[in-house]
């Protein structure tokens, strides 16, 4: 099967280093990100990948030892093949081929135990990258609910490395990792390096040999030539958009592909079915079916929620929920955000002597925090339900029911993601296109997405409904006024992206739809603490990303708005406010008249502003 590399570690490697680099990579859905956080805690940051639009998460791991290593969560993918930019960025990292990352020194490849064969399809990928790794063997309760028997040691030794049972809701497994992580970066217990487990005809080993060899002379990790030769041979394309490949190397890949298509030996396809081969026979060995007395929920649910004409109704159900919940339960909170900036602005302007600082503090920046904390609410309820609706595996069938739906109009079912997301901020609805593959696709999506309802625009539809509709009467004892007209503005604003996007993709962006692949993950309940650190992440990423922005617009508007002081007026208000106190005797009367005073002035400085 595999043949050692290196038994012993790497001369001024790992056990002379301090700083380590760990990855963890795996297929979607198989709780990679639950065990990166399990293992890391609150000890993360969250930002971009130089370059590009794909979310970065680093965090510290804390080990055995007491030794501290930097911990990086992989884009979720289920090939190193490269078709879109998680795919690309995950080998490059594996690679060391971002900026200000060093190749890492382990990776911990999660793998999905109910899921074995398709789950190996990447790890035998990962295995040949040259570099140590561990294997989580995760979800062991769902295996064993299933019926699988999975013979761990067995699985460890036809892998040829560490493998650890692990379930990651639970931690169960999670402090064995870490050891097992620890003594192998620290040299205690060195992990082998393996080439391919796996061989193909004849003609296709001389050509990923010949490459392995062009590869070594342009200074490529002798240990990686040969996995960087299949994977360059899987990857380009005559079209693709892989960046950072030498045009050398990428002439010599696509001549090798036309010769071995001429010659009638496709490569993609042989070494697809070389490395399931190879995957069925570990399989074969290492699981054991056993008829299961427990009931598939997954199935039954999905009767339901995946029936043709049910699943549409308890979707749109589902939404209305969602959209319910935003329009009543922020409310309180939004009153209560908007009157501590009032408290904080009228305090301010008691103690502070009338001028321009004090304007610029109480109408320019406490009134910009407003603008931006006041959407705080909304988007907390949105990521929860959205995070919840992921959690719990619902999130897939509705964008497997989307996509006929969206090749009608040419998208991609992919792009539902996305555009869910935009309705909290397009801007990482902009970052969620990363996963569709075709070029075009991906900037349909990204043009469509600020056409959806973003949470910014929650407070205005508010207005309006409660100015001009019953919005708190009740429909159905469930629903109300309000929260159905909501959902009707958010149809709407579906409707006209939907709309523009068959307009892009019949014009300027006409082109091939790429098949849609989705795996349909079982039915869970959602981890609470897992759902509220991603809404809180996500919340934190649209105050410092699109709350900066809000703040800078409303400092400048506040500036268009104020100046030019010098104004001439058409009457003089002050002598008009003096006039209105000493002859109505009516108070209420002359509360009407100063407000409408207020109102004449206000009206005219804003006409002779800069802004007007």
């Amino acid at each position: 099967m595999a043949s050692e590399q290196a038994d012993e570690p790497r001369p001024g490697g790992l056990a002379d280093k301090r700083d380590y680099w760990i990855a963890v990579a795996g297929n979607p859905n198989t709780g990679k990100t639950v065990l990166f956080n399990a293992i890391t805690g609150l000890r993360q940051k969250v930002g971009n990948y130089p370059g590009v639009t794909v979310e970065r998460k680093v965090g510290t791991v804390t080990l055995p030892s007491g030794a501290r290593a930097r911990c990086v969560d992989l884009p979720g993918c289920y090939s190193l093949v490269a078709r879109s930019q998680d795919e690309q960025i995950a080998h490059d990292v594996l690679v060391g081929q971002v900026e200000g990352m060093p190749p890492p020194d382990l990776v911990l490849v999660v793998v999905d135990a109910s899921n074995l064969e398709r789950n190996l399809f990447l790890a035998s990928q990962l295995i040949e990258m040259g570099l140590p790794c561990l294997v989580a063997l995760n979800m062991m309760d769902l295996a064993e609910r299933s019926g699988s028997r999975i013979d761990v040691e067995r699985l460890a030794a036809k892998l040829g490395l560490p493998v650890v049972a692990t379930v990651a809701v639970r931690e169960q497994g999670v402090s064995r990792l870490l050891e097992l992580a620890d003594e192998a970066l620290r040299g205690r217990r060195p992990i082998k390096l393996h080439c391919r487990p796996w061989r193909v005809a004849e003609p296709v080993e001389k050509a990923i040999d010949a490459l392995a060899a062009e590869l070594g002379r342009h200074s490529v990790d002798s240990r990686k030539t040969e996995a960087e030769a299949v994977w360059l041979l899987s990857s380009i394309e005559e079209t693709d958009e892989l960046v950072g490949i030498n045009p050398h190397i990428r002439a010599q890949v696509l001549a090798a592909q036309r010769g071995l298509e001429e010659a009638g030996t496709p490569f993609r396809g042989a070494e697809i079915r070389a490395r399931y081969d190879w995957i069925e026979a570990v399989t074969a060995e290492c699981v054991k079916t056993v008829e299961s007395k427990a009931v598939d929920w997954t199935k039954r649910m999905d009767a339901l929620f995946m029936h043709r004409l049910l699943g549409p109704s308890v979707f749109l159900l589902v939404m209305a929920l969602v959209f319910q919940s935003i329009f009543s339960w922020a409310d309180p909170a939004i009153g209560l955000i908007e009157n501590f900036f009032a408290a904080v602005s009228g305090g301010l302007e008691e103690v502070m002597p009338a001028g321009v600082l004090r304007d610029l503090i109480t109408e320019g920046v406490i009134a910009g925090a407003g603008n931006v904390v006041v959407f705080l609410p909304q988007i907390l309820i949105l990521f929860l339900a959205i995070g919840i609706l992921e959690d719990t595996g619902y999130m897939a069938r509705a964008a497997y029911m989307m996509d006929h739906t969206m090749a009608r109009v040419g998208l991609h079912g992919r792009a539902f993601i996305p555009l869910l997301s935009s309705f909290a901020c397009a801007i990482p609805g902009v970052m969620a296109a990363r996963t569709i593959e075709s070029r075009r696709d991906r900037l349909v999506t990204i043009l469509v997405a600020p056409l959806m309802s973003c949470s910014a625009r929650l407070p205005v539809y508010a207005m309006i409904i409660a100015a001009l509709f019953p919005a708190q009467r009740s429909v159905a004892g469930i629903f109300t006024v309000g929260g159905l007209l909501l959902l009707a503005m958010y149809l709407l604003s579906i409707a006209a992206a939907i709309t523009m996007a068959f307009v892009f993709k019949s014009t300027i962006l006409r082109g091939p739809r790429p098949p849609f692949v989705l795996e349909m993950p079982p039915y869970h309940l959602p981890q609470l603490k897992v759902v509220l650190r991603n809404m809180w992440q996500r919340s934190s990423l649209f105050l410092t990303r699109a709350g900066t922005v809000i703040m800078a617009v409303t400092l400048v508007l506040w500036a268009l708005l104020s100046y030019p002081k010098d104004v001439q007026l058409s009457l003089d208000f002050a002598a008009e406010r003096a006039r209105v106190e000493t002859r109505v005797e009516d108070p209420a009367l002359r509360v009407e008249r100063l407000a409408e005073l207020d109102s004449l002035e206000a009206g005219e400085r804003l006409r002779a502003s800069y802004a007007g």
